[in-house]
C-alpha cells in the first residue's frame, strides 16, 4: 500500500532582510493597500483602520511590530 504524503504550502513575505511563512491555510486574503484612517492614541505599529465591506479592520505595520 503507497503512503500518502500531504504538502503544506507557505506564504512567504520578506520585511527588511529577514523572510517569514505562514501556513497558507491560515491565511483569508491578501489586500491591494487602500486608504488607511489614522487612529490618535494607539501604538507605533498600527498604521490605521481600513472599511473593508463595511467592517472596520485595524491595519499593522509588521515590520513595527516585529
Amino acid at each position: 500500500m503507497a503512503e500518502v504524503l500531504e504538502a503544506t504550502q507557505y506564504l512567504t513575505f520578506k520585511l527588511d532582510e529577514e523572510v517569514f511563512a505562514l501556513d497558507v491555510a491560515k491565511v483569508r486574503e491578501i489586500l491591494e493597500e487602500s486608504s488607511i484612517t489614522k487612529v490618535p492614541q494607539t501604538p507605533d505599529f498600527m498604521r490605521g483602520v481600513i472599511n473593508l465591506r463595511g467592517s472596520v479592520v485595524p491595519v499593522i505595520d509588521m515590520r513595527r511590530a516585529f
